[in-house]
């Protein structure tokens, strides 16, 4: 159903990106930009062949409009790091894991939840990736977290922190604002979205339940802002207090102690929220967890706890390796796992291979894990090949001749081989591409055929 080709009298043919109330309602991107949320009987679906579940939508590759950023892409280029914008015309030989993406994105909007991890040696593509399924996420009416933990500043065992940086980075398909507000803003313009989501609450003292019926009854702006920000882990100050009834006590949202399964719950009631508000559900991104090796035994069992709650938060009873039972209550307060009704939650982290990383294999099955290998096709390292030497050639204002298509033809052999022997990365594929293209920019006389032999020698 989703990525299905539609027509609608009105609107003209769209693509369907999120489906409601048991099929009966669509929400579909059309092509002229609109998205609308219509009944499915409005749309006529014998104009175009339906595709699969999860399907590729073409899309094109965004050209730099000026010289300007033609370089400054190029500069990027030149470190190995492909830029955001980029990011789905500068993948290579990523279309198995590009397509399980999108199942898994599907399978979290119509079953409540997905996982993904990914397992890779450093500058094989594990962030490129997470940035890929960035693009993909939105492009799907996603909500989308991303985060890179840092054993300093940010570190795997830290459950509450990781939960402050998600919701303070939280990106929308319609916005480029960040943060929780959108989605706040959104849900108090709609009063029955408060409704629905109290009637799905599983929790007696549910913290973001009571936090926006704080803020959609109150006419002080100061007030609402510090609730907004308490949501979104800030601290609790006593102008907060004013807004809760004298017969409530006061909500807390845990940031210490056995908190990973209520963090894994506020998870999921995001998820429900944004389902409610017509997004597809909330994707969760959580690079670099090879941060986790590098914890002391002590605290490792509570990075454990964290990563499973979530785990078990997004799958349920799509699982059975992992058990509700395992994961301790808060002395406080007692907790479900997850909303599991009305949710729609998708996971995916990346693991760099370790003595001491996390054993993923005893928390998923072997389709949900992704391990990217040393491995190219040399036909896409020439597509990509082709694509680096189009920009660059913008950049610099020249015309490709004969000498440039001699090297783009050779070199990808080379640098396929290169990265199936170990000898070079995605990264260094990056890399030597526009170094290739600068030497024959900056040296009209060099021989093509040295420069090959000379890559030869690096990558054999």
């Amino acid at each position: 159903m989703i990525g299905q080709l539609v027509e609608h009298p009105q609107y003209g043919p769209g693509q369907v990106t999120a489906v409601y109330r048991n099929g009966t309602e669509w929400l579909v991107q059309f092509a002229n930009g609109l998205r609308f949320r219509r009944p499915s009987h409005e749309f006529d679906r014998q104009s175009a062949e339906p595709q699969p579940a999860y399907a590729i939508p073409f899309q094109a590759a965004p050209m730099p409009q000026t010289q300007r950023e033609a370089r400054q892409l190029i500069e990027s280029l030149r470190v190995g790091i492909a830029p955001a914008q980029h990011v789905l015309e500068l993948t290579i030989d990523l279309e198995v894991e590009r397509e399980s993406l999108i199942r898994g994105l599907n399978q979290a909007h119509q079953q409540g939840g997905a996982v993904r991890a990914v397992v890779g040696e450093y500058g094989y593509g594990k962030s490129h990736l997470v940035e890929l399924t960035t693009q993909e996420a939105l492009n799907r009416n996603f909500l989308v977290a991303t985060i890179s933990l840092d054993l300093q500043e940010l570190p795997p065992h830290r459950p509450f922190a990781i939960y402050r940086e998600a919701l303070r980075h939280l990106r929308y398909p319609d916005t480029d604002e960040r943060g929780l507000g959108p989605l706040v803003e959104k849900t108090a313009n709609h009063p029955q979205v408060l409704v629905q989501l109290q009637d799905l609450s599983p929790a007696g003292r549910d913290p973001l339940l009571y936090g926006l019926q704080a803020i959609n009854g109150n006419p002080s702006s100061r007030q609402r802002q510090a609730w907004q920000n308490w949501l979104m882990g800030g601290r609790r100050v006593k102008l907060m207090n004013k807004a809760m009834p004298r017969d409530r006590k006061f909500p807390s949202i845990y940031t210490v102690g056995h908190n990973a399964r209520q963090i894994a719950y506020l998870f999921t009631a995001l998820s429900t929220l944004a389902r409610l508000n017509s997004y597809s559900g909330l994707c969760l991104l959580v690079d670099e967890a090879e941060s986790y090796s590098l914890l002391r035994p002590y605290q490792r069992p509570k990075a454990t706890l964290f990563f499973q709650a979530i785990i078990y938060a997004a799958l349920r009873q799509q699982q059975s390796k992992i058990r509700q039972e395992q994961f301790p209550q808060h002395r406080w307060c007692d907790y479900p796992m997850a909303y599991d009704q009305g949710q729609a939650l998708f996971f995916l982290f990346t693991v760099t291979r370790s003595d001491n990383r996390l054993p993923l294999t005893d928390w998923l099955s072997e389709t949900e894990i992704f391990n990217l290998e040393p491995d190219a096709n040399p036909q896409e390292v020439g597509h990509f090949l082709q694509r680096i030497l189009t920009y660059h050639a913008q950049a610099y204002s020249y015309q490709p001749g004969e000498r440039q298509t001699q090297i783009r033809r050779g070199a990808a052999e080379h640098l396929a081989i290169g990265v199936r022997s170990g000898q070079l990365s995605m990264r260094s594929v990056v890399r030597l591409a526009v170094e290739l293209f600068d030497l024959l920019f900056l040296y009209p006389d060099y021989d093509v055929a040295t420069l090959l032999d000379e890559l030869r020698a690096q990558v054999r």
